[in-house]
C-alpha cells in the first residue's frame, strides 16, 4: 500500500519512527526443543496452522497438529514436565482442514471440530463433533443432528452466536460445485441438550471466503468476524447477537482497501494498548496462484526451479549450460481420482523417462534436438546446440494442481512468459473504535513478500505487542521467518537471527503458528508448522528474564461461561494493556488461549486486573504480585 498520510500528528509519529531496536530491551532469542519434548511429526502438508488449547483442563497447552491429507490428525497432551505425549486414534487421515477446540456441553473438558473438504468438490461431507468424554474422544456427528449437511469444509469455529452463555458454531466452507443445494457457509445453534439445530442466516451463507479470525473490532463486546480468502475481498462482519451478521466493511476500511484481497491470515493486537485492536493481514499466494509462471533462477548455484499450473495448458522455458545438466524433483501435484504418470521424453527422438523425482544427469548428446509435434501429456527436453536448451511440458487435460521441476547446471534462463512476482504488501490497520487507518508505512519492507502467516505477542515482555511473520521463501528453499519488534514509539524492528526457524532451510516453507507459553515460564514460545515437506516445530523462548510478566488462567464464569470473548484489562504503573480470549490469530484453525500472557516491562506491580466475560460478568483483583501464574475464578 504504502500510502501517504498527512491526516494527523498520530499518523505522522508513527511513520517517522524509529526503527532500530532498544538497546536497553533484551535481545529476543528461541531455540528448538522440537524433540526434546517428544513432538514427533512426519513431513506432511499443512493446512493453515495449529490448534493450541487446555484440551484436558489440567492448566496446559495442548497441541492439535493437523497435516491436511497426508496423516491422521496428531494430539499431543501436555504434561507437568514440559514435554507431550501422543494420543493417537483420535480421528482417521481424512481431507482435512481446519480445527477448532470449545466446550460446547460444559462439562469442563474440550471437544472438538473438524472440517472436512469434499474431495476436489466431488463429495462434499459435513464436518465432524469429537466429544470429549474425560479423554476419550467420541464421534456423535450424527447423534447431534449435524450430519445431514455437508460441504466442502474450510473453516470451523466455536461462537456464542445468540449470548445465551453457551457455544454455538459456524462453518465456512469452499465454493459450491453445480449440484451442492446446501447453503454454503453454516451457522448450528446449540440446543442445550447436546445436539445442535441449523439457523438459516442469508448473508453469512453468502460470504465469500474460505478462513476467519473471530475477534472484537468495534469493541461491543460482541464477537465479530473477519473473513478473508486469497481470491476474494477481506471483509468485516459486524455480530447481532441473533445468528446474523452485518457487513460493516465499507464503513470501517479505508476506501483504497475495500478490495484488498490475498489475505492468507490474519493476527489482532493493539500495538499502542489504547484498548481497541489493530490488525496485520499477512498477504501472499497460495499455493494455486503460485502454480502459475513460477521461477528461481540462482545464478550462484546454477540452479533453475519452476512451478506451472496442472490444468490443460503448454508452456515452455529455454535455458542455457555450459555442460551436462542435473534434473530432479519433478513433481506433479496428483488431482482426481485419476493419477496417470506425466512421463519425461528426450531428445528429437522422444526416448521416453520416468518423470525425475531423484536426480539424473542428462549428456548434451542424449538430448540432441526437440520434436516437431508433442502428442503425449508429459514432460519434453531437448538440447538445441551452442549451450541452448529447451524444457516444455504439454498437459491435455487437467492432470494436476500443479507441476514442479529443477535442473542444475544453469547458466541462464529465457523463460516464454514473464515470471510472476510472488511478493505482496502486507497491511496494519490501526482501529481508533469507528474506522480503520492504513498503518502499513511503518512495516519493515519484509512485509512486502509472499508471507503465508502471522502471530502475535509479546516476545520481550516490553508491555507491547511484537508480530511473527511467516514467509513462503523461494519455491525449492526455506528462508528464515521474521520478527517484527514492537519499538514502542510507533514503529517496528527486524529480527532475522531469534532462532525460531530451522536450522537446516530446506525444501519446506514458513506457513501460520501460535504463540503461547508451553512451559508456563512466563515467556512466549512459538509452534510453527512448515509447509511443503516441512515438520511442525516448538521454539522455546530463551530471551533473558530482564522484564516482568504476568500470566493469568482464566476458568470458566460463576455461571458456567467459558472464556471465548472474555475480555482481560490489566492496570500497571505505565498504563492499561487490554487482551481478547481466542485465537488471536488465524487461518484456518481455532485456538482457545485462555492462559493470558502479559509482558510488564520494569513495572513490579499490577494495580488492577478486571475480567469480563462475554455476558457482562465480571471479576477484579487489586494489586497483584508480578511474576507469577494467576487463576480466576481462583
Amino acid at each position: 500500500m504504502n500510502t501517504k498520510y498527512s491526516i494527523s500528528l498520530l499518523v505522522s509519529i508513527f511513520i517517522i519512527a524509529c526503527a532500530k531496536v532498544d538497546e536497553k530491551e533484551p535481545v529476543v532469542k528461541f531455540y528448538e526443543v522440537t524433540e526434546k519434548v517428544g513432538l514427533n511429526t512426519d513431513k506432511n502438508w499443512k493446512y493453515g496452522g495449529p490448534t493450541v488449547a487446555d484440551i484436558s483442563n489440567n492448566g496446559r497447552y495442548d497441541l492439535l497438529l493437523g497435516n491436511h491429507d497426508t496423516s491422521p490428525i496428531q494430539l499431543f497432551l501436555a504434561k507437568p514436565d514440559g514435554t507431550f505425549t501422543e494420543q493417537k486414534g483420535l480421528f482417521p487421515r481424512a481431507d482435512l482442514h481446519g480445527i477448532a477446540a470449545g466446550d460446547y456441553d460444559k462439562d469442563g473438558d474440550l471437544d472438538l471440530l473438524i472440517a472436512l473438504g469434499g474431495g476436489n468438490g466431488l463429495t462434499p461431507q459435513p464436518q465432524r463433533l469429537l466429544r470429549n468424554d474425560n479423554g476419550r474422544f467420541v464421534d456423535v456427528t450424527e447423534d447431534s443432528g449435524l450430519s445431514e449437511m455437508g460441504a466442502r469444509g474450510r473453516s470451523v469455529r466455536w461462537i456464542d452466536l445468540d449470548n445465551d452463555g453457551d457455544l454455538d458454531f459456524l462453518q465456512i466452507n469452499a465454493e459450491q460445485m453445480a449440484n451442492e443445494n446446501i447453503p454454503r457457509n453454516i451457522l448450528f445453534e446449540n440446543n442445550g441438550d447436546g445436539t445442535f439445530t441449523y439457523r438459516k442466516s442469508i448473508a453469512f451463507e453468502n460470504i465469500d471466503a474460505e478462513r476467519l479470525l473471530i475477534s472484537d473490532f468495534n469493541n461491543d463486546g460482541v464477537l465479530d468476524i473477519i473473513t478473508f480468502s486469497p481470491y476474494n475481498p477481506i471483509e468485516f462482519w459486524q455480530g447481532n447477537n441473533d445468528f446474523t451478521f452485518t457487513d460493516v466493511s465499507k464503513q470501517w476500511l479505508p476506501e483504497e482497501l475495500i478490495s484488498t484481497n490475498q489475505v492468507l491470515a490474519v493476527a489482532e493486537l493493539d500495538i499502542d494498548n489504547d484498548g481497541y485492536l489493530d490488525y496485520y493481514l499477512a498477504r501472499g499466494k497460495s499455493i494455486y496462484q503460485i502454480a502459475n509462471n513460477s521461477v528461481n533462477f540462482n545464478e550462484e548455484k546454477q540452479r533453475l526451479d519452476l512451478r506451472d499450473e496442472g490444468n490443460k495448458s503448454h508452456d515452455g522455458i529455454t535455458f542455457y549450460s555450459e555442460g551436462d545438466i542435473k534434473l530432479f524433483d519433478f513433481y506433479r501435484f496428483p488431482r482426481g481420482a485419476d493419477k496417470p504418470t506425466i512421463p519425461l521424453f528426450i531428445g528429437n527422438s522422444k526416448t521416453m523417462q520416468v518423470m525425475p523425482s531423484e536426480a539424473i544427469s542428462v549428456a548434451k548428446e542424449v538430448a540432441e534436438g526437440f520434436p516437431e509435434e508433442l502428442e503425449e501429456s508429459g514432460w519434453y527436453l531437448g538440447y538445441l546446440g551452442r549451450g541452448k536448451w529447451r524444457l516444455e511440458w504439454l498437459l491435455k487435460s487437467d492432470l494436476a494442481w500443479d507441476l514442479r521441476a529443477s535442473i542444475t547446471g544453469v547458466t541462464k534462463v529465457e523463460p516464454d512468459w514473464e515470471p510472476q512476482n510472488l511478493g505482496v504488501q502486507d497491511i496494519l490497520l490501526k482501529n481508533d473504535g469507528t474506522k480503520f487507518t492504513d498503518f502499513t508505512d511503518i512495516l519493515p519492507k519484509e512485509s512486502s513478500e509472499n508471507n503465508q502467516g502471522v502471530i502475535s505477542g509479546d516476545f520481550n515482555n516490553d508491555g507491547h505487542n511484537d508480530l511473527f511473520i511467516y514467509r513462503f521463501g523461494e519455491l525449492k528453499q526455506r528462508i528464515p521467518d521474521v520478527l517484527f519488534i514492537n519499538d514502542k514509539i510507533g514503529g517496528f524492528s527486524t529480527m532475522f537471527n531469534h532462532g525460531a526457524t530451522p536450522k537446516v532451510l530446506g525444501d519446506s516453507h514458513g506457513d501460520m503458528g501460535a504463540a503461547f507459553d508451553y512451559n508456563l515460564d512466563g515467556k512466549l514460545d512459538i509452534l510453527s508448522g512448515d509447509d511443503d515437506n516441512g515438520q511442525w516445530h516448538l521454539y522455546q523462548n530463551d530471551t533473558s528474564p530482564d522484564n516482568n510478566y504476568l500470566l493469568l488462567r482464566v476458568g470458566s464464569s460463576k455461571t458456567g461461561v467459558d472464556t471465548y470473548g472474555a475480555k482481560v484489562k490489566i492496570t500497571t504503573q505505565s498504563g492499561s494493556q487490554h487482551k481478547l480470549i481466542g485465537s488471536g490469530s488465524a487461518s484456518h484453525s481455532q485456538s482457545l488461549l485462555n492462559i493470558v500472557h502479559f509482558g510488564l516491562g520494569k513495572d513490579d506491580i499490577i494495580k488492577n486486573i478486571e475480567v469480563t466475560w462475554r455476558t457482562g460478568e465480571t471479576v477484579s483483583l487489586k494489586d497483584v504480585a508480578v511474576n507469577q501464574l494467576k487463576s480466576i475464578p481462583n
